[in-house]
C-alpha cells in the first residue's frame, strides 16, 4: 500500500514517475509482484522488474545466517537498505536519468550545511529513520518520501477514496520480508545444513562456567532471553552467547546493564557542531516498545562511541545504534 500510494501521491503533484520492484527472494509470479505490475499498467506507468535474487542471496540471506552462526543478532532490513534496496534503484534511476528516488517509507528529508539527513516521519508509530541509519549522500540527495508528512490512516483512507480497497486492506507486512511470517528459527533450520556445528546441543553454563543444562542450537537464542532454555533459574537470562564453544552463558538480568558501547561499522555526520560536546537522543531498537535514550557521543578512527546518561539494558552485539540531533538521523554503527 505504500508504495502504491506514494506513486499516486507523486503522479498527482505532477511528477512523472516510473515503477521499479526488487525481485529478491520470491518468484515472477508472487503475488505483491503482480499487484505492481498491474498497479502500474492501470495508472500508465512504465514499470522495471529488478532481478537481484543472487545478490539478495549473497548479501542478506547469507549475512543474516552468518550473524546468527557467529552469536550475533542480525538487523536484515538495514543490511538490505545499503547493499540492495538503494544500490539498486539508484542504478536503475542514473540509468533512466531520473531526478529522484521515491519510495513508501515514512520518513522525511531534511538539508542543513550542504548535508543531507534522513528524518523522522510524522506519525511515531510508523517511523522508519532507525532502519535508514547507513544510507550514503548519494542516496538520500536523491530520495523524496511522499509519506513522511502523513499518518498510516491518512494513507489507507486515501487508497480507499482512490479506489484501491484491496490495497488498502491489505494485512500490513511486517518483520523480515523473506522470512514471509515464519519463525527466524525454522528458517535457519531450513538454511543450515542439518550437521551445522551451530545447530548442535551445547551447554548452558553461569558466569562461574557451571553447567545448569543444555541447549538445543545457540542460534536460536539471543541476549536477554530466558524463557524455553533449560536450567535458567528465576532473575537470571542468556548474558553472552559464545559460539565457538557452543554455550549460552547465564547470569543476572543487571549483567547486561550498560552506560556506554562502541560501535563498528560506524558513521556520523561530519558536522560536529550537531553532536559534539552536547546532548543527543539515541535508539538501540528499531519499531517496538523500547524508548531512546540520551547520552554523547565521541569518533575516533572511524570508531564511534556512545555514552548513555542512564544505564541501558542487552545492548546486542549485531544490532544497530542509531544517534539523533532533533529529529535528523546523524550517525549509527552496529553493537
Amino acid at each position: 500500500m505504500d508504495s502504491s500510494m506514494s506513486a499516486v501521491l507523486l503522479q498527482q503533484q505532477g511528477y512523472e514517475v516510473i515503477g521499479a520492484t526488487l525481485l529478491t527472494h520470491t518468484d515472477e509470479k508472487s503475488e505483491s509482484i503482480v499487484a505492481a505490475q498491474e498497479l502500474a499498467d492501470k495508472r500508465g506507468i512504465q514499470h522495471y522488474l529488478i532481478d537481484c535474487r543472487t545478490a539478495f542471496k549473497d548479501e542478506v540471506i547469507t549475512y543474516f545466517a552468518d550473524e546468527y552462526t557467529k552469536g550475533r543478532t542480525p538487523n536484515p532490513c538495514i543490511r538490505c537498505n545499503e547493499t540492495i534496496k538503494w544500490k539498486y534503484l539508484l542504478e536503475l534511476a542514473e540509468e533512466l536519468k531520473c531526478q529522484h528516488i521515491a519510495t513508501g517509507h515514512y520518513v522525511r528529508k531534511a538539508t542543513l550545511n550542504n548535508i543531507y539527513y534522513i528524518q523522522k516521519g510524522v506519525d511515531p508509530a510508523k517511523d522508519q529513520s532507525y532502519f535508514l541509519w547507513n544510507l550514503s549522500q548519494d542516496v538520500i540527495r536523491k530520495a523524496i518520501f511522499p509519506l513522511g508528512e502523513l499518518h498510516k490512516k491518512e494513507v489507507r483512507e486515501l487508497a480507499h477514496q482512490l479506489g484501491y480497497a484491496h490495497i488498502a486492506e491489505q494485512k500490513e507486512s511486517m518483520g523480515v520480508c523473506f522470512l514471509s511470517g515464519t519463525d527466524y528459527r525454522e528458517y535457519l533450520t531450513l538454511l543450515l545444513p542439518k550437521n551445522h556445528p551451530a545447530l548442535c546441543f551445547g551447554p548452558v553454563v553461569d558466569e562461574e562456567n557451571n553447567v545448569l543444562g543444555h541447549h538445543d542450537g545457540y542460534p536460536f537464542y539471543t541476549i536477554g532471553q530466558r524463557r524455553g532454555i533449560e536450567g535458567i533459574a528465576k532473575g537470571k537470562c542468556v548474558v553472552a552467547i559464545d559460539a565457538e564453544k557452543k554455550t549460552l552463558i547465564a547470569g543476572k538480568r543487571e549483567a547486561l546493564m550498560a552506560k556506554s558501547v562502541s560501535l563498528i561499522d560506524s558513521q556520523i555526520t561530519s558536522d560536529t557542531s550537531l553532536w559534539a560536546g552536547q546532548k543527543v537522543f539515541i535508539r538501540i531498537r528499531g519499531l517496538d516498545s523500547v524508548p531512546g535514550y540520551w547520552g554523547t557521543v565521541s569518533y575516533c578512527n572511524s570508531s564511534l562511541t556512545i555514552n548513555f546518561d542512564n544505564e541501558v539494558w542487552a545492548l546486542t552485539p549485531g544490532q544497530s545504534v542509531v544517534v539523533y540531533n532533533k529529529d535528523m538521523v546523524i550517525g549509527g554503527g552496529i553493537v
